[in-house]
């Protein structure tokens, strides 16, 4: 995947790729409250910034959640 691909995210509709990120990484209850206390010592990975285009919202999510075989084109009449 590269900035500018178009990908499918969850059931969203057509999003495009913006820029690599660091997101934060989910964590347990339990780990919570050190994260809150020191948020630098929240542990990261990789994602992507995407905008939704039906919406026009841009998002920082999980790669894994994009579908990697969606395919779109932009055309005048739409996205196909």
């Amino acid at each position: 995947m590269k900035s500018g691909d178009i990908k499918e995210w969850l059931d969203q509709g057509p999003a495009i790729l913006l820029e690599e990120c660091q997101i934060p990484r989910p964590c347990t209850e339990e780990d919570l409250g050190d994260f809150i206390a020191d948020p630098a010592a929240w542990p990261t990975d990789a994602g992507w910034k995407i905008k939704l285009l039906l919406t026009g919202e841009i998002v920082e999510v999980h790669p894994d959640t994009l579908d990697p075989a969606s395919d779109f084109i932009f055309t005048p009449e739409g996205i196909h």
